[in-house]
């Protein structure tokens, strides 16, 4: 029963310093509880960690140089439900499933390809030299699809992060952590592709006749094939 009650003091201090911070509104941030929760409750708090991680380091990105982004991109409001369920719902299914089977890859290349894609949008946009993924052509920075050497150096810093977490808090195997590191940055790649393809020709928030996907669909989409991937691979070795 103690554990229970730490357990749910720590989620709720979670959750409340993504409110606090203004990191997450209302509904992200009781998202972010029910997620935290899953992961918490079944694997404890080294699967936790990492899931903290994301959140802080994705913050911390989000609010560096945030008036020019404001400037260069428009209002970009603090992160919402779709946006945790995007980002939090396949690392939260993994920790579930993992009751069963072994999922720590899966479950940490899920949070490398969120960390990658948030810190490369966070931080990419303040580059000046943007190409559309699809045909490198030069772009307004902030477009979505674009990708820059910034975008992609920070990309493989955060994936590469995550990676070295997974490795000292789930002991995962050098091999293993590479997997993570590299899917990663697959997923990210993956998500700038849908992007390009399925978002329309605009910036970040702003979606228009030609969007078939919103950001968080695509946040979901790429996190859940690449999750899989990592499933398939870690089977076959």
């Amino acid at each position: 029963m103690i554990d229970i009650a730490i357990n749910i003091v720590i989620c709720g201090a979670f959750a409340g310093l993504s409110l606090q911070f203004n990191v997450l509104d209302i509904g992200g941030t009781i998202f972010a509880f029910i997620v935290g929760s899953a992961i918490l409750f079944t694997q404890g708090l080294s699967w936790f960690s990492l899931l903290v991680l994301f959140l802080v380091l994705g913050a911390l990105a989000t609010k560096y140089k945030r008036n020019f982004k404001r400037r260069r991109l428009h209002e970009r409001p603090s992160r919402k439900a779709m946006n945790v369920i995007a980002n939090g719902a396949v690392p939260a299914l993994l920790a579930l499933f993992s009751l069963r089977y072994d999922f720590a890859v899966p479950f940490v290349t899920s949070i490398a390809v969120a960390m990658a894609d948030t810190i490369a949008s966070e931080l990419g946009v303040l580059s000046n030299n943007a190409y559309l993924i699809t045909t490198f052509k030069k772009v307004e920075a902030g477009t979505n699809g674009a990708i820059s050497p910034l975008g992609e150096f920070v990309a493989l810093a955060g994936a590469s992060l995550i990676a070295v977490a997974g490795y000292f808090l789930l002991h995962l195997s050098g091999v293993e952590a590479v997997l993570c590191m590299s899917l990663g940055l697959l997923g990210c790649h993956i998500d700038s592709l849908l992007g390009a393809t399925f978002q329309g020709k605009y910036k970040g928030m702003i979606t228009g006749q030609d969007t078939v996907l919103t950001n968080s669909d695509v946040n979901l989409i790429s996190i859940s094939l690449t999750a899989l991937l990592a499933v398939i691979i870690v089977e076959a070795l």
